[in-house]
């Protein structure tokens, strides 16, 4: 080749690997990889825009239950356990018998020596970009602290097993569907705190680790962007009530609104506004819009020894199913 060929090769790598670098700063400028974040106002619920209810059926709120059930039969599904092993197996065991390739990704944090893994599979859809759907799968890690109430038997029935069994109850009904928009379940790793209470940087390893590799890819040009994000969070208690997380995206909380109206649930959501941190957080703060279907506000049983299957109803996990289904063909462009 000769040399002024060469220096032309080299001079549109370097604008290739400039014009990612801009992009990235400019995603990162968007949220504010370390911004705190502002509370938003409560939605208008007086005039919630008209959607076509799309209903899961029995099966699908008695199917995420029966995965709850197995799942809190592993025991404690934190990193270390012989259940988070036994769980990431029976994730991608059942992605893979509805027809799923699951990806694995895991990794050890160098600061916590600790390892992580996020599970996730595509659903594919015609439009650009894809919605995620995700939830996460470790449960609360309530052994070894040092005030000996923080310490109990934990089997995060609620605040686990909900979300993920909801996700693996939906994968079959979103493939068979097939929305336009493609859909990525995702389940996130290290969302609980290693600490009892809160700590912004003892928490949300997995849903932190996938944003910066998002961004990252993104900036190379090989992912598509992330149209949406919908997480499930503590989805399937008896007396269910999804708080109105006030940290979400506002156009997602309204139609998030307008879908509970539509498929009749809006009693068991947004009677009360307040904010969440959770697995949702580090996509807002890169600039992604998403929302967290979460019932902690007033949960008399979250992160106590009584977070069990008792305090869990298919119901409740089939009406959550019934909004989901009705937001996902709204997100995004259409």
């Amino acid at each position: 080749m000769p040399p002024s060929s060469k220096r032309a090769v080299v001079f549109l790598a370097l604008l290739g690997v400039v014009a990612g670098l801009a992009f990235a700063l400019q995603l990162r400028r968007r949220g504010g990889e370390n911004r705190d974040l502002a509370f938003g106002r409560p939605i208008d619920q007086a005039a919630p825009a008209s959607l076509a209810a799309r209903r899961a059926t029995a099966a699908v709120g008695e199917r995420a239950m029966q995965h709850c059930r197995e799942l809190v039969a592993l025991g404690p599904r934190y990193f270390g356990q012989p259940g988070w092993s036994k769980q990431l197996d029976y994730i991608v065991k059942t992605l893979g018998q509805h027809g799923l390739a699951a990806q694995r990704d895991t990794w050890t944090d160098r600061r916590e020596l600790i390892t992580f893994s996020n599970v996730s599979a595509t659903i594919p859809g015609d439009l650009p970009g894809r919605v995620l759907l995700a939830c996460h799968h470790d449960t609360k890690c309530t052994t070894g602290h040092p005030i000996a109430e923080h310490n109990f038997d934990f089997v995060g029935a609620n605040d686990g097993a909900s979300g993920v069994g909801l996700l693996l109850a939906l994968a079959p009904v979103l493939k068979e569907r097939r929305d336009r928009a493609t859909v990525e379940l995702v389940f996130f790793d290290g969302e609980e705190s290693l600490d009892f209470h809160w700590n912004d940087s003892r928490a949300l390893f997995g849903s932190k680790r996938f944003v910066r590799r998002h961004l990252e890819a993104r900036a190379r040009g090989e992912e598509p962007a992330i149209t949406g994000v919908v997480l499930l969070d503590m989805v399937g208690r008896v007396d269910l009530h999804i708080q109105e997380d006030l940290y979400s995206d506002p156009e997602l909380r309204r139609l998030c609104w307008s879908a509970a109206v539509a498929t009749g649930h809006e009693a068991k959501f947004f009677r009360v506004a307040e904010a969440a941190k959770d697995d949702h957080v580090p996509f807002l703060r890169a600039g992604i819009p998403a929302i967290d279907l979460i019932d902690l506000k007033g949960n008399p049983y979250w992160h106590t020894r009584y977070d069990t299957l008792e305090f869990l109803s298919a119901d409740s996990l089939r009406a959550v199913a019934d909004v989901v289904l009705t937001m996902i063909p709204n997100i995004g462009p259409r």
